[in-house]
């Protein structure tokens, strides 16, 4: 047994072990080798439980995970933001945006803000954490955390947050904060819910209230974390609203040892690109123009990239039009893309389903251009016209701005 399956939750109760072999063959997953007894790889292993019920002489286990009245005695009164940096070092919108939310948290709570910061140890993030609010700074770093790999970000992150304790933890739902909160919330065997698009305490209880479209959006569900700790909730960027900065806060900076600390063996770092993105960040544009499966050929996509570019615009796209390969899928915007809230949404042929106007609806206009005068998609805009793109765009372009 190694240093990882001596902590599994899976266990072997060798001495009622027959050796059957009946836990391997109902493993789906091929996680158990039968030597003398059954070996668990902890990496292939899903912990469905298919072994425990398959052993005639109940020789396999499963841990319980840990009660809230089980750790509720350690855990730290605060709120903490897992912090993401840019490729510069510098703050990630959605990092801001999530101080500002734990702040509003805080004082229903009458707890503090803490942001935990893995890898960088830029001086312009730390200072940028203190201005948005974060009171404590818990920096987690080592060499082996220099380049994102979210195996070892997931284990630096679990390390400190068993040391400290911390109540709730939130963490941007972007392309690395996805993963990355999933694996820690897996390793701390407790709740997460994705994507939240609202949060709140419940003033009865104190529980964290995670809010978030079900059911394709047709509601909105409310999720609460019990008996586990840390409530842990992954948010959309761009729905919750960042406070101002203040240059003159200043935060505790607590560093924190990881001399010893072991990467994951089985990943192996080959390059590292940057990608670059035509066109300005659709988090930060305040004018952006969606495109839509009714606009139907790429040439009029770059009609109406040259006009959003005379507008200042970026330009994004619907689930439909990423599908259609009008526009490229880092661009999309929806329920499985990016949300956005910028001054002005400008949506060319789209029809408005409400997994595409969940990811807007943070937008202060919306103006809408479809053919089709039933279309949802005029149901959220404050200025609709009811007519082709083909149509429209020339009196678009001939406007003068």
């Amino acid at each position: 047994m190694n240093e990882h399956t001596a902590s599994f939750a899976l266990r072997v109760r060798k001495d009622q072990c027959i050796g059957c072999g009946m836990c391997a063959d109902a493993c789906a997953y091929g996680a158990i080798r039968m030597a003398e007894y059954p070996e668990i790889d902890p990496y292939k292993c899903r912990l469905c439980g298919s072994c425990v019920q398959a052993c005639p002489s109940e020789a396999l286990a499963l841990n319980e995970p840990e009660t809230q009245t089980q750790i509720s005695g350690g855990t730290s009164k605060s709120i903490w933001v897992l912090a993401e940096t840019e490729a510069d070092g510098t703050l990630s919108a959605v990092t801001k945006e999530l101080l500002g939310k734990a702040a509003v948290l805080a004082e229903k709570l009458h707890q503090d803000v803490e942001a935990l910061l893995i890898g960088s140890e830029s001086d312009a993030a730390v200072s940028s954490l203190a201005a948005y609010g974060a009171q404590r700074i818990h920096l987690a770093g080592h060499p082996s955390l220099a380049s994102f790999i979210e195996e070892n970000y997931a284990r630096a992150a679990v390390r400190v947050i068993r040391e400290c304790r911390p109540d709730i933890l939130l963490v941007g739902a972007t392309p690395r904060g996805r993963g990355l909160s999933a694996r820690i919330a897996a390793l701390l065997q407790t709740g997460l819910t994705a994507d939240c698009t609202e949060l709140d305490i419940d003033t009865e209880t104190g529980l964290l209230q995670q809010i978030r479209p079900a059911f394709g959006g047709n509601l909105m569900a409310t999720i609460a974390t019990p008996a586990h700790r840390p409530q842990m909730a992954s948010v959309r960027p761009g729905v919750m609203k960042a406070r101002e900065a203040n240059p003159a806060l200043k935060g505790e900076c607590i560093r924190h040892d990881l001399s010893d600390f072991k990467c994951d063996g089985r990943i192996r770092l080959l390059d590292e690109v940057l990608e670059t993105a035509g066109g300005d960040s659709l988090g930060n544009s305040r004018i952006v123009v969606g495109v839509g499966r009714g606009v139907k050929k790429k040439e009029t996509v770059e009609h109406i990239c040259q006009w959003a570019k005379r507008l200042g615009a970026a330009v994004a796209g619907s689930r439909a039009a990423v599908e259609a390969g009008l526009i490229d899928a880092h661009l999309q915007v929806g329920q499985t893309g990016q949300t956005i809230a910028p001054d002005l949404y400008i949506a060319i042929g789209i029809s408005g389903q409400i997994q595409h106007t969940a990811g807007i609806a943070g937008a202060k206009r919306i103006i809408a251009i479809n053919p089709d005068k039933t279309a949802p998609i005029f149901n959220v805009a404050d200025y609709g016209w009811a007519v082709p793109v083909e149509e429209a765009l020339p009196q678009l372009m001939a406007v003068q701005v």
